[in-house]
């Protein structure tokens, strides 16, 4: 019901408990669980059209499997997991095919952050085992790859400028003798 959702304003890193906001405040609101993921409009108009989910500057690049030590406590890491998924739009968390379960997040830190959360409020009491920290690397060939690109930092406080091009087939031969 309406009457059990709690507002909260964002204020730097605290959340602070409000009877009300005003056009333009970034608020949290509480009492959601299970009827909104991650992201969702809220209005008093039914005919409201939904607004866009929120696009976030970084992609999830450190992956981590974890498990429970005690296998008996593997329904309430799922659980935990979910919950911490949905407090986290920037985190990413899967079942892979082989039934192992990963946490994927934005950076060294993002992953402790989310590590610490897990522990201490989703999955209070079940002991974790964690593998190292992967950052899967991805690129590829095809047979006319020449092309240049520019990437920036969200804050554009560094930029790096590629240009790839296809040696040419005597130095692609002499590099196979080689």
């Amino acid at each position: 019901p309406i009457d059990s959702l709690r507002l909260y304003l964002l204020m730097g890193r605290e959340l602070v408990s409000a009877p009300h906001a005003s056009a333009g405040s970034i608020i949290g609101v509480g009492g959601l669980a299970g009827a909104v993921r991650k992201c969702g409009t809220l209005s008093s108009e039914p005919d409201c059209p939904p607004f866009e989910p929120m696009r976030l500057a970084g992609a999830p690049i450190v992956q981590v499997a974890v498990e429970p030590t005690d296998i008996s406590s593997l329904p309430a890491l799922e659980a935990g997991l979910r919950r911490l998924d949905d407090s986290d739009p920037a985190l990413e968390t899967a079942t892979l095919p082989t039934g192992e379960l990963v946490l994927r997040a934005c950076g060294e830190v993002h992953l402790e952050r989310c590590l610490h959360d897990l522990r201490t409020t989703f999955a209070p009491g079940v002991e974790l085992a964690i593998s190292p920290p992967i950052v899967p690397f991805r690129e590829g060939l095809a047979p006319e790859a020449d092309g240049s690109a520019t990437a920036a930092t969200a804050g554009r406080h560094a930029s790096l400028a590629v240009r790839a091009a296809r040696l040419p087939d005597s130095a692609a031969a002499a590099r196979a003798d080689r």
